[in-house]
Formats: structure tokens, sequence, C-alpha cells
């Protein structure tokens, strides 16, 4: 019932999961054990790794030049599900300052290339949202790179994931919209 219950989407009721920053440490997609985690997916608030049932919605690398790289399912590989639209907007403010995800902009199923202290939003195409709402298919977050450490190829950075599919705001507490 809560997970149908959270993917109702935007109405003029407040959200029912709050929104909270979340700290978290992911390794370097390429160079790294299979065993570790390397991405994040958006339903669970949680890091996980890539593997074979694409239960993730952004990865994580380092390029050449030491940049982190932001990549969406499709880019990783062929998921036999079908692949889901992950778009990513960069350019839109700090991480503070974003309050709410827009509604359009987004580069769809591209990399991302981002320095650090860079924020970008996340709109991600979720099945449960999908399915019990299809008018409100999405979630939001937020995410900004704070650190690199190159010799671990380690990412450190911070997260605000929209718990509620369709719910755009972005800030502490249960989002309005």
């Amino acid at each position: 019932a809560v997970a149908v219950g959270a993917c109702m989407g935007p109405s003029t009721v407040p959200g029912v999961s709050e929104n909270g920053t979340q700290a978290f440490f992911v390794h370097a997609l390429t160079g790294s054990s299979l065993s570790t985690s390397t991405a994040l997916a958006f339903p669970g608030r949680a890091v996980t790794r890539v593997d074979g049932t694409f239960n993730f919605d952004v990865a994580f690398d380092i390029n050449a030049e030491g940049f982190v790289v932001l990549l969406p399912p499709e880019l990783v590989g062929q998921n036999p599900g079908g692949n889901r639209l992950v778009g990513i907007i960069t350019g839109i403010g700090t991480y503070d300052n974003i309050v709410e995800a827009p509604l359009s902009g987004y580069t769809v199923d591209s990399v991302t290339v981002v320095h650090q202290g860079q924020a970008v939003v996340v709109q991600a195409q979720e099945p449960l949202c999908s399915t019990s709402n299809p008018s409100a298919p999405y979630l939001y977050a937020k995410i900004v790179i704070d650190s690199v450490d190159y010799a671990g190829r380690g990412i450190y950075a911070r997260t605000m994931i929209a718990g509620d599919c369709g719910y755009r705001q972005l800030i502490p507490g249960f989002p309005a919209f």
C-alpha cells in the first residue's frame, strides 16, 4: 500500500515520502569489481552495483580527464526487459538553490560529464510509477559531486531523491508538488 500510495503522483496533497539530502559513495564503473556499488537506484534511495538486472538509474564513472561521468542504463548495456527513459539536466543552479525539477530540457540517454561541485537534476522513468500512475511515470533527483578519490577511483556525492512518483519539489520535508 505504501508503494502504491507513493506513486499516485502530484495532487493537492503533500507527498508521503519525506525528502532529505543523503551523502553517498560509489566507485567508478570502469576498473572496479563487479561487487562494488557504482550506481544509484532511485526507488530504494540507495547505491547499488551495475549488473544484468539494470536496477539502477544512474551509473558513475571517471573519464581520462578526471571528471565524473553520469551514465543512464541504456549507455551501460542493453536491458533485455527494455530500457527506460533517463534524462539529466545541468546548468540550472547550485545543489542548494535547486528547489524543483524542471518539466523539460533534459538530455535523454546521453553521457553527462560533470565537474566537482556541479549539480544536476535527473528524471528517471520508473516501472513502479508507470504501472501505478501512467500520468506520473518519473522519479526526480538532484545530485552534486563533492569530491573524487582518483587513486581509489571513488566518488563522494550527495543526492536528494523525491520518493513519490511525479513529485518534482526537491527541498527537505514532504514535497507539495
